[in-house]
């Protein structure tokens, strides 16, 4: 075979992919986020995790993530010791570990469809996601670390339903939890799944292996009681956004952006509207449990994001690795379609708020201005087609 007809193996994708998201990096990252990530990583370098929390600097951040923090400043003080936590170049290292973790899920995606339908398609599957622009602007742009939850929430359904690892699977449910507390629109799904698919004895097994798990990760910052620190970190985190949508195209959208989910209606705030919305939409969802669990998966995590408030449009994130599969296993032009769709909608959705936020760098005002006056009707346009999706 000419090396011309000779198609290419995963290794040379994934190094291509990864060579393509170093140059991507070098673009600014969201100045507010990567402010916090630039301090929490000195801090955590200067006072370790025992004295990270404090009431007196903002640190409401689940501990997850902040292990790479620790990390990276270690290799900063002891490889690059002239380099500054708030350079530019620190910004590049900060989001390494995020592009490496989209790389690391889209090997799972190829590891998941190639066992069904062949090398071909799975390598199709590993380019749609690791080039979706939604996913590598989340990481290799913007800076933040959802790639990091999203592939820790497929492996453990990776885990659950391909390797039948339950004890595995949770331990990293509550990474991907310890990451990104959004991973919780994963757990209704992968619970559910649980239950049909595993015995009584292996549900307590696997709860067991989670509660253990997340007081590990806890532990270190909170040495003397790990359980009474995750109460502290989400007392932290629950008051900072009690938005209805955070520049989120859903369905609180229609309404406005940034409205209080605590105005009352019949008698309810919003908030409590949009989790009844939610395990109304799981009911609807429940028929694909069996027949599709990476669709009832898909469907669980979009339907968490239209219908929940307090939603930033980057926790969609999640949903783009398990409906590209689901797309593939079922060879379906629609649903490709709708892939494609919500990937440049989102992406439409993320710069929306990067560009927002990074004023100095004066990106595409007209195109803020009109984002900010038709933020409604987007909204429709992102709901509508959740909608079809759900019925279709």
């Amino acid at each position: 075979m000419s090396l011309k007809n000779k198609p290419f193996n995963l290794k040379t994708l994934i190094v291509l992919v990864f060579i393509l998201r170093l140059f991507l990096s070098l673009l600014p990252p969201m100045e507010i986020d990567h402010g916090c990530w630039r301090a929490w990583s000195a801090r955590m370098v200067a006072l370790g995790p025992a004295k990270f929390y404090s009431s007196e600097v903002f640190t409401a951040n689940p501990p997850g993530f902040l292990y790479v923090f620790w990390l990276l400043g270690e290799i900063k003080n002891n490889i690059f010791p002239r380099l500054s936590f708030f350079s530019s170049g620190y910004d590049f290292m900060l989001k390494l570990p995020n592009n490496i973790a989209d790389l690391a899920a889209g090997v799972l995606i190829y590891l998941i469809i190639k066992k069904r339908k062949g090398d071909k398609l799975a390598k199709l599957g590993f380019l749609l996601y690791t080039l979706n622009p939604a996913i590598w602007f989340n990481s290799s742009v913007f800076g933040q670390f959802d790639g990091s939850g999203a592939f820790f929430g497929l492996l453990a359904a990776y885990l659950l339903l391909e390797r039948k690892k339950i004890l595995l699977a949770t331990v990293a449910f509550a990474f991907a939890w310890a990451i990104k507390p959004q991973a919780i629109a994963l757990a209704p799904a992968l619970g559910l799944i649980t239950l049909f698919k595993f015995k009584p004895g292996d549900w307590f097994k696997g709860a067991f292996a989670f509660i253990v798990a997340t007081l590990l990760i806890y532990w270190p910052f909170f040495p003397h009681n790990p359980l009474s620190g995750v109460i502290y970190v989400f007392q932290q985190m629950t008051p900072l956004y009690s938005c209805t949508t955070c520049f989120t195209f859903n369905f609180w959208g229609l309404f406005g952006n940034w409205q209080s989910d605590m105005v009352l209606f019949l008698g309810l705030p919003f908030l409590y509207w949009g989790i009844i919305l939610f395990g109304l939409s799981l009911i609807l969802l429940f028929r694909f449990k069996k027949e599709n669990p990476y669709l009832f998966i898909t469907l669980s995590i979009l339907s968490f994001n239209m219908l929940m408030t307090r939603m930033h449009e980057r926790y969609v994130l999640p949903f783009f690795a398990f409906f590209l599969i689901a797309t593939i296993l079922l060879k379906s032009k629609p649903l490709l379609l709708t892939y494609i769709f919500f990937s440049l909608f989102n992406t439409l959705n993320v710069y929306y708020s990067y560009a927002y936020y990074n004023t100095n760098l004066h990106l595409t005002p007209a195109l803020i201005i009109w984002l900010n006056q038709h933020f409604q009707f987007l909204s429709l346009i992102g709901f509508s087609v959740f909608i079809l999706l759900l019925i279709v």
